[in-house]
């Protein structure tokens, strides 16, 4: 992960002004006044453009004196008495500006841009000649900035940013950080300074590294030695846990920052510093060792801290697990065993932009430590992530608190926090894409999903419509009569995706009245369904279940308006017949559930007193108490599948390892879309899971086949699987639909999988060389990738493992002999030395390990 800086415009003026015209004696009168929020000198170097003019010497300044801002317009100094701003080209209105005056000093720069936007000017008297009538007219020229050389040194750099903020004003300055290696450079005016180094890389230690300095008249070199910095963490009292993520950032006054990620339980090292104001932000989130993607932590600690003003020289902290705050929350799957992540990030008052967090259990519970009175917002991701619930911003107190339960089924649609569609004068934008929060309201949105909308009024015309738009699309309908009258919104969200059985369809069909409106909401019903009682698979048993079902109306006065629930229904067989609940006036309904269910649907129509309707078909809502087999609807079908080219997927300890698979897939009409993924052990609650880096892509062969293909990238066996035990035989389960949407294939097991940890043996014959007839000694280690915390390879204790003697000038191996390892996965035998030739030991692997031989050790025999 990376932590994003985000400037903030700081003004330090009294006036803006558009294409005016001012007197300088009158701005020059009210210096007293701003001396508290300007500068004298030019605030920020490349950040702003100023010019200025001295009240002792303005009145003789030379009329038609001007400095350009940047290629926003021009300020200029007329009769000695005025400053016009105007715009830069011909025709465009003049930008704004701000205007003060500081110890005698003029300044004027834009306003609305960042400060890293504008390059730097600043008028200064360079002549005075007494003109004839006695007055001292003055010529300007340009304000003189110096190159900054920053580098870091003692240090192994590969990727590096630097900032820089002058140490009064706290106004930024632009970094040239493109160039390669440890150095940078940056344009400063005379002033103070204060900077910030980071570097860092995947899996490597991070380095934030501070300096101040001052700038005088001539360029310098400014550097960061690497071997000041000093470790920083959150630690507690549980010898339990090790960190999973971290980021670590620097505020300044005014909001800026500059920060990193550290990644994973690598350590960070920061500079200590003393400067007034500027504060170093940590958060942490520390989990069980030997936790991982596929066995998460049952416990999160999400702990923050600041050090304002002084870093000391060991800045660790340390806490104790009772002074937290502690919470648990119940999270559950989308209809199968999943991997997902909790992700926060606290707030300062200022946005870092950086989420951090992890693994939790996807079928239970985690319980959550977090630091007392901070704020923090959350996302709740699944699978490849694309799926996320957006979580209420949380604020707990320390000791316990009431937990809270995530990602309960029914998936379903959720108007966004932020307000979903509008009416705006002759047209309205169409954006309803939460269309998979969960039981408890949290609103999300899956990346997968595809959707599709019409908007028709009730004459029959229609105004907006597309098809297969991506999950972050709106659209905008053409012009709209402005008189009232009804319309009917329609939309379908549809997805298969390897990480949820649930939800595989949402369609909604809206009616509302509305008329030319200026940003107003549209009037949508929105329904929300509960289920008691289903488990953390979202399935539920055989008999009665419940379905509860209310609505409200937007844009409305809740108190008055009359949103009301006019039906539910509920489907086993994907909405191919429906079966009509009796609603009791508070909206639930109980049907009586068959065992022979797999999945059921579900239909609810709601309808209000201003002309307003929904009816709305959830597919797949909720699983039933039967098995779910295997699928083929209509002719399409699955073929030729190949996992890792036909052979074993062989992992070693290390990150960054991939294989790929894929399959043809046949239809009539062609195919639309297609993929794949692995899990060991049953389909429907899986021990662990892998999922293709990206949707797996299908490309066309012919109009009726294609071959689709997933990259399984990426892979760090430590953190996605974390057991030695799910080495062994793994499943790849595989769908595809058909371009007409009318036929589909999930075959839950359409190949099997040999996933082993990769093996390394070596061997070594002695003495070399050696008289014929005399012993020779054949040692040698057999060993294995340990996916578990050590990492490496260690011993495989009690293998059978061949010695194998190959003659000089042939090329054929035989064995001698079959010895087995030791406890620590140690060889070692004797043999007769009767000619030269080679020596290796080779394992033929097991269902767990991959096999292995070593490399021919040659013996010379005199």
């Amino acid at each position: 992960m990376s932590i994003f800086r985000v400037g903030r415009i700081r003004r330090h003026a009294a006036a803006g002004l558009c294409g005016a015209v001012l007197t300088a004696s009158t701005l020059l009168a009210s210096a007293a006044t701003a001396t508290e929020t300007a500068s004298p000198s030019p605030p920020g170097g490349g950040p702003a453009t100023t010019g200025t003019v001295s009240p002792a010497e303005g009145v003789g300044v030379r009329a038609g004196q001007s400095v350009e801002l940047g290629d926003r317009g021009r300020v200029e100094l007329i009769g000695g008495r005025d400053i016009r701003v105007t715009a830069d080209e011909a025709g465009a209105a003049p930008p704004r500006y701000s205007v003060a005056s500081v110890d005698g000093t003029v300044s004027v720069r834009p306003t609305g841009e960042s400060a890293a936007d504008r390059p730097t000017a600043e008028l200064r008297p360079t002549a005075r000649t007494e003109d004839a009538r006695g007055v001292l007219p003055m010529t300007y020229a340009a304000a003189s900035a110096y190159s900054v050389k920053l580098s870091i040194t003692n240090a192994d750099v590969r990727s590096k940013s630097f900032y820089v903020w002058n140490r009064k004003t706290w106004t930024s300055y632009a970094v040239d950080n493109d160039t390669a290696g440890a150095s940078a450079t940056v344009k400063l005016p005379p002033g103070d300074y204060f900077s910030v180094a980071l570097h860092n890389d995947w899996l490597e230690p991070s380095y934030l590294l501070t300096r101040t300095f001052s700038v005088g008249s001539a360029a310098k070199t400014v550097t960061f030695d690497q071997r000041a910095a000093k470790e920083t963490a959150i630690r507690t009292d549980d010898t339990t846990v090790t960190r999973d993520a971290s980021a670590v950032w620097i505020s300044v006054p005014g909001g800026d920052l500059a920060g990193f990620a550290g990644s994973g339980a690598d350590k960070v090292y920061v500079t200590p510093f003393s400067v007034s104001g500027v504060s170093l932000r940590l958060h942490e989130v520390l989990v069980k060792k030997g936790a991982s993607a596929s066995v998460p932590s049952p416990y999160r600690y999400d702990l923050t801290h600041s050090f304002t003003t002084t870093v000391p020289a060991s800045p660790v902290v340390t806490v104790r697990a009772s002074k937290l705050a502690k919470t648990v929350t119940k999270t559950s799957a989308p209809g199968t065993r999943t991997t997902a992540s909790l992700q926060s990030v606290p707030s300062f008052g200022e946005w870092t932009g950086v989420f951090i967090g992890s693994a939790v259990p996807v079928t239970g519970s985690v319980t959550e430590y977090t630091t007392p009175g901070v704020t923090y917002s959350r996302l709740l991701s699944y699978g490849t992530g694309e799926l996320s619930l957006n979580l209420p911003d949380r604020t707990l107190p320390a000791g316990t608190s009431a937990g809270e339960s995530l990602g309960a089924a029914p998936l379903q649609p959720r108007r966004s926090e932020r307000g979903g569609s509008q009416r705006n004068f002759g047209k309205i934008r169409v954006s309803e894409l939460n269309a998979f929060g969960d039981a408890a309201g949290h609103a999300a949105i899956d990346g997968r999903a595809t959707y599709s909308y019409k908007l028709t009024s009730s004459d029959g015309i229609t105004y907006a419509q597309a098809d297969g738009l991506d999950a972050y699309q709106s659209l905008t309908s053409s012009s709209l009569p402005s008189l009232e009258r009804t319309y009917t919104l329609d939309q379908t969200v549809h997805r298969r995706v390897p990480y949820s059985r649930l939800s595989t369809e949402v369609h909604n069909e809206w009616t509302f009245r509305s008329d030319y409106a200026e940003g107003s909401e549209l009037p949508l019903i929105d329904a929300q369904l509960s289920v008691p009682g289903l488990d953390d698979y979202g399935r539920a048993a055989t008999g009665p279940v419940q379905v509860r079902a209310s609505a409200t109306t937007r844009n409305t006065d809740a108190a008055t308006a009359d949103t009301r629930i006019t039906g539910l229904a509920y489907s086993t067989d994907d909405g191919a017949t429906w079966t009509d609940l009796d609603v009791a006036v508070d909206g639930s309904a109980t049907l009586d559930l068959p065992a022979t269910a797999s999945f059921v649907s579900l239909r609810v129509t709601a309808a209000d007193d201003r002309g307003g309707s929904l009816d709305r078909v959830i597919t797949r809502a909720f699983a039933g108490p039967a098995p779910h087999g295997d699928e083929t609807a209509g002719a399409t079908r699955i073929s030729n599948v190949v996992v890792n080219g036909g052979k074993r997927v062989e992992l070693t300890d290390a990150p960054l390892q991939e294989f790929k698979a894929r399959f043809t897939a046949t239809d009539p009409s062609g195919i639309a879309s297609g993929d794949m993924y692995l899990y060991k052990g049953s389909y429907d609650t899986p021990d662990a899971v892998l999922y293709g880096t990206w949707p797996a892509a299908c490309t066309e062969v012919s109009a009726t086949t294609s071959t689709c293909e997933a990259h399984f990238a990426y892979i760090q066996p430590r953190w996605a699987l974390g057991r030695n035990s799910f080495a062994g035989t793994w499943k790849l389960a595989a769908w595809a639909e058909s371009a007409d949407r009318t036929g589909h294939v999930d075959l839950h097991a359409a190949k099997s999988v040999s996933v082993v940890r990769d093996a390394t043996l070596t061997v070594n014959a002695a003495p070399e060389p050696v008289a014929k007839g005399k012993t020779l000694t054949v040692t040698g280690k057999l060993a294995r990738a340990d996916w578990e915390t050590r990492g490496g390879y260690h011993g495989y204790t009690g293998q059978k493992v061949k010695l194998q003697f190959r003659k000089k000038g042939t090329s054929t191996y035989t064995t001698v002999k079959t010895i087995t390892t030791d406890s620590s996965g140690a060889l070692r035998t004797t043999v007769k030395a009767s000619t030269d030739g080679y020596w290796r030991y080779t394992f033929a692997g097991t269902s767990t390990t991959a096999p292995a031989t070593a490399s021919g050790d040659y013996v010379d025999v005199r």
